[in-house]
C-alpha cells in the first residue's frame, strides 16, 4: 500500500504522464468511512475495477484508468478479501464527475478460509415483516459477512422499499441485489430503476475464500438495454483477472444454464466450469430446492422468499451459507417469523403415575441459534424436583430421558434456553398431575432424524414408515422405518434428494419419489432397495406431488415426465406425452378404475386414461390452473378446488356440475374429504370448512390458530391478518374429525365441527394424520412421530 501524496499518484492523478482516460480513481482505505480519501488514507493495489465493458486492475500506486465509453454506466470495484465498500462499490458515470474513487473498510467478520453469507430471494413486497429483522439479527449472531438477494424485489414500490429498508447501513452487513424478472419495470430500459437503487446490475466481489459473480436475468416484464453476449463479453474478462485457486460462486435470479454449465449467449459463449465453479444461487421457483451437479460437483441452491410460502409450498424462509476453498460445505434454513418459540408438550399425555416420563419441548427462534435446552421442575410447595439439560433431536425438538412419576399434585415446568449470542429465555407452563385431561394418550414418540413436510406416517407390517427433506441439500433425505410398537428405528434408506410427499405400499413393496424425480421402491421390511428410476432428468422445477398405487402400478411424475410404472420392476408402462409446464401440484395424484386425476400449478387440472396415459380433458378456467390439492372423486362427480372457488365435475367430460365461489382461498395440499352429505375442506388462512355436497352452502366453519409456518402459496403474515392454514385433510375417526394444522395443534372435532380435543405439538404438522384400530400417528415438521391412543 501507497501513500496517496506520493508523486506518482498525484501525477496521474492531474493526467500527467498516464493516457487520455475518461475515467480514473483510485482504490483506498477509508479509514473514517466519509467516503473521500483523506490525508494519511492509503490505496490498495491490484483491485479489479471495472466499467461493465473493460476490466483493469489498480496499479502498485492504487490508481485506475479506464478508456471513454458512451454505453458504460458505472464505474465499480471488485471487493477484495477482507474488506467492504465504505459506501458503495460502484459509482455512476455522469460528465460532471472526475473523480471516480472507491474506499474501502476492513471487515473483521471475513476469514480467508471460510465464510458464512446469508441468501434471501423474491420478497416481492413493498410492506416490513419481521423477515427483515430476522435475517438483520441472524445476520449478526452468526456473524454473517454479507446479504445476498437474488432478485425479484419487484416492481417500482418493491424495488424503492427494498433500497430504503434493507440495505448495507441497516441491516449492518453488505447488502447485494441480483436483478430479477419482476425488477425489470417500465422506464427508459428495463432495468433503469434497478440502477438508480441499486447500482450495476452485473458486477462482482470476492469475499471470504470466494469469488461472486452477479448476473441478471435474462429477460422479465420489460425489455433489458444490456444483452447476454455483452455480460459474457465483460464476464471473460472478470474471470480471467481472479485468483485461480478461488471457487466462484455465481449468481442469477434464475438456473438459466444447460447441466455443462456453459453459458451461451447468440454470438458469446463461456465454459464457466473452467473457472473453479462451485456454486449457483438462484430463486425466481418460490421453491426449496438444492441438488449437486453428478458430472461437475457444482452445487446448485434455490431458497424460496422469507415472507410468504412457496408456489408448490414451500416454507417461507432464507439461507445461511457457509464457503470453503472447497465450495459450499453447509446449507442451513431458517424460518422466518418466530421468536422465542418455546413449547412444552403437556406431560399429562403420557398417562398413568407408575410410569417415568419424557419431557418434550420445541424450541425455535429465527433470530438466533439455540445453544442448550434445559427443564427445572418445581411441587406445588415450589420444592425443586429436577433440572436436567435436553438432548437436540432436531432444528426444532429437545428432549430428556425418562426421569419423573407423575404424581396427582400440580407442578411447575421452567423451560431454560440459552441462545449462541449469549441470551436465555425462560417459559413456565403450570400443570395438573395426571388429572384427566386427554382422550388421547401419548404411547411413544420417533424421531425420523430430519425434518418432514407432507408425508403422512405409513402403517404397515409392524412398521410406521416416515420420510425426510433437506432443503440445504446436506445428505439427510432419507426413507426411515420405525418399530410400530415403540417407536425405535429399524432402517434407513438414503435417498438422492427430499421425499417432500406420500410413501405409498402395496404387497410388500414402499414406493417413493424425490424432489429431483428419482422414483425408488423398496422391501419394506428391509429397506433394501428394488429399483430406482430416474425420471425427470434433473429438470426444473422440483417434483412434490404424491404419487399412487393401483392394480401393481405405481404412478408419479408430472409433466413430460408423469409415469405409470410396475410396482414389482420399475418397468415404464407409459409415459405423459400430451402436456408439459407449469410447477409441479403439491396436492396429491388420485387414480380410479379408468381415469387418473392430476396438476400443475399455473397449468391445469389434467384427467388421463389410467391404462394408457391419454389425456382426456383439461381445465384451467375460473382459478382451476392453480393446482394445490388433488381431486376427490365420488362415483361419476369430481370434487376439486380452484383459487377460492370449490367445484364439481363430471368424471368423464370435465363439465362443471355446480361450483361455488367462497371468501376463502384454498390454496392448500389437502385433498377434499366427503363424509355422508358433507364436503371438508381444508383452508389457506380460514382453517376447515364443511359444505354441504350438493348444495355447496357452508354447513360450519372451524378456525385454528396462527400458522408457525407459511407455506400455502404466498400467505404472509405481514397483511397483519390471521393466516389460519391447514394443510392437511381431515381424517374421519368414528363420528367425528381428526387432523394437524400449521399452528402446531391436533385437533379433534365433532361432525358440527364443535371442538372436542385439541393439543398442543408445538411444530407445525402439514401432513396427514394416520388413523390405525384405536391408534393415531403424526410426524410434525421437525420430524417427530407421535403415536396416540384413545
Amino acid at each position: 500500500m501507497k501513500s496517496k501524496y506520493m508523486l506518482l499518484t498525484s501525477l496521474l492523478a492531474l493526467g500527467i504522464g498516464g493516457v487520455n482516460a475518461q475515467y480514473r480513481g483510485q482504490v483506498f482505505i477509508d479509514s473514517n468511512g466519509n467516503g473521500k480519501q483523506d490525508i494519511g488514507e492509503n490505496t490498495i493495489e491490484n483491485v479489479v475495477v471495472s466499467d461493465g465493458y473493460q476490466v483493469v486492475k489498480t496499479n502498485a500506486a492504487g490508481h485506475f484508468e479506464l478508456p471513454d465509453n458512451p454505453k458504460a454506466r458505472f464505474v465499480f470495484a471488485t471487493i477484495p478479501t477482507g474488506f467492504k465498500s465504505s459506501k458503495t462499490h460502484f459509482l455512476k458515470i455522469d460528465a460532471q464527475q472526475k473523480d471516480y474513487s472507491i474506499g474501502l473498510v476492513k471487515d473483521p467478520s471475513q476469514n480467508p478460509d471460510e465464510l458464512n453469507f446469508i441468501q434471501i430471494t423474491d420478497t416481492e413486497t413493498a410492506l416490513y415483516g419481521s423477515w427483515v429483522e430476522n435475517v438483520r439479527k441472524y445476520a449478526a449472531n452468526q456473524q454473517s459477512s454479507l446479504v445476498m438477494h437474488t432478485g425479484d424485489i419487484c416492481y417500482e414500490p418493491g424495488m424503492r422499499f427494498h433500497a430504503q429498508q434493507v440495505n448495507s447501513q441497516l441491516m449492518g452487513v453488505p447488502v447485494y441485489y441480483a436483478v430479477g424478472n419482476h425488477d425489470l419495470v417500465k422506464g427508459e430500459y428495463g432495468e433503469k430503476l434497478f440502477e438508480d437503487l441499486f447500482g450495476p446490475t452485473y458486477y462482482s466481489f470476492d469475499a471470504g475464500p470466494a469469488h461472486f459473480v452477479v448476473t441478471p436475468m435474462w429477460g422479465g416484464d420489460y425489455q433489458p438495454s444490456y444483452t447476454k453476449d455483452q455480460v459474457i463479453a465483460w464476464l471473460k474478462k472478470d474471470l480471467e483477472l481472479k485468483d485461480e485457486n478461488k471457487p466462484v460462486v455465481f449468481i442469477n435470479h434464475d438456473f438459466a444454464i444447460g447441466p455443462d454449465f456453459v453459458l451461451k449467449g447468440k454470438t458469446e459463449e463461456i465454459d464457466l466450469k473452467k473457472y473453479n465453479l462451485k456454486a449457483w444461487l438462484f430463486g425466481h421457483w418460490h421453491n426449496n430446492y438444492s441438488f449437486v451437479n453428478k458430472e461437475n460437483g457444482v452445487r446448485v441452491i434455490s431458497t424460496n422468499a422469507p415472507n410468504k410460502g412457496g408456489i408448490d409450498h414451500a416454507v417461507g424462509q432464507f439461507l445461511q451459507i457457509k464457503l470453503t476453498k472447497d465450495g459450499v460445505t453447509d446449507v442451513v434454513p431458517k424460518y422466518s417469523n418466530l421468536n422465542d418459540h418455546i413449547q412444552l408438550i403437556d406431560p399429562a399425555l403420557q398417562g398413568s403415575s407408575k410410569d417415568k416420563i419424557h419431557f418434550h419441548v420445541q424450541v425455535y427462534d429465527s433470530n438466533r441459534e439455540v445453544k442448550s435446552v434445559h427443564i427445572r421442575v418445581l411441587d406445588d410447595k415450589g420444592q425443586q424436583l429436577l433440572l436436567e439439560p435436553l438432548k437436540a433431536l432436531s432444528d426444532w425438538s429437545w428432549e430428556s430421558q425418562p426421569i419423573l412419576k407423575l404424581t396427582n399434585k400440580s407442578f411447575t415446568a421452567f423451560i431454560e434456553v440459552e441462545y449462541n449470542d449469549g441470551t436465555q429465555s425462560i417459559k413456565k407452563q403450570n400443570f395438573e398431575g395426571n388429572d384427566k385431561k386427554h382422550d388421547l394418550q401419548l404411547k411413544w414418540t420417533g424421531n425420523l432424524a430430519g425434518n418432514s413436510w407432507k408425508v403422512s406416517p405409513l402403517v404397515v407390517e409392524g412398521l410406521v414408515l416416515g420420510a425426510t427433506f433437506d432443503d440445504g441439500g446436506n445428505g439427510k433425505s432419507h426413507i426411515t422405518a420405525l418399530d410400530e410398537k415403540s417407536g425405535k428405528t429399524l432402517w434407513t434408506f438414503t435417498t438422492a434428494n427430499s421425499i417432500k410427499q406420500k410413501l405409498r405400499y402395496e404387497n410388500g413393496i414402499v414406493a417413493a419419489t424425490d424432489v429431483a424425480g428419482n422414483a425408488y421402491a423398496l422391501e419394506a421390511k428391509t429397506g433394501k432397495l428394488i429399483w430406482k428410476k430416474e425420471l425427470s432428468q434433473g429438470s426444473l422445477p422440483s417434483f412434490v406431488t404424491a404419487g399412487v398405487i393401483y392394480d401393481g402400478a405405481y404412478y408419479t411424475g408430472y409433466g413430460s415426465y408423469l409415469t405409470a410404472l410396475d410396482l414389482k420392476t420399475g418397468q415404464e408402462l407409459w409415459r405423459n406425452k400430451d402436456w408439459n409446464g407449469g410447477e409441479a401440484m403439491p396436492g396429491e395424484i388420485t387414480v380410479t378404475e379408468d381415469m387418473l386425476f392430476t396438476g400443475a400449478n399455473w397449468n391445469s387440472l389434467f384427467a388421463h386414461d389410467r391404462k394408457s396415459g391419454k389425456l382426456l380433458w383439461k381445465k384451467n378456467e375460473d382459478g382451476l390452473r392453480f393446482r394445490s390439492g388433488g381431486a376427490a372423486v365420488i362415483g361419476q362427480e369430481v370434487y376439486v378446488t380452484g383459487l377460492n372457488t370449490v367445484f364439481v365435475l363430471d368424471k368423464l367430460t370435465g363439465n362443471v356440475l355446480r361450483k361455488k365461489s367462497f371468501d376463502y382461498d384454498f390454496k392448500v395440499m389437502a385433498t377434499p374429504v366427503i363424509r355422508d352429505n358433507q364436503l371438508i375442506l381444508s383452508t389457506s388462512g380460514h382453517g376447515v370448512i364443511a359444505l354441504n355436497k350438493n348444495t355447496l352452502d357452508e354447513n360450519w366453519n372451524f378456525m385454528t390458530k396462527e400458522a408457525l409456518i407459511y407455506t400455502s402459496s404466498y400467505s404472509s403474515p405481514d397483511q397483519n391478518k390471521l393466516v389460519a392454514t391447514v394443510e392437511a385433510a381431515v381424517q374421519c375417526i368414528g363420528d367425528d374429525f381428526i387432523f394437524a394444522a400449521s399452528d402446531g395443534y391436533l385437533y379433534r372435532l365433532d361432525k358440527n365441527g364443535n371442538l372436542k380435543e385439541e393439543i398442543n405439538i408445538g411444530v407445525p404438522i402439514l401432513a396427514e394424520v394416520t388413523v390405525k384400530d384405536n391408534l393415531i400417528y403424526v410426524t410434525d415438521f421437525a420430524g417427530n412421530v407421535y403415536c396416540f391412543k384413545q
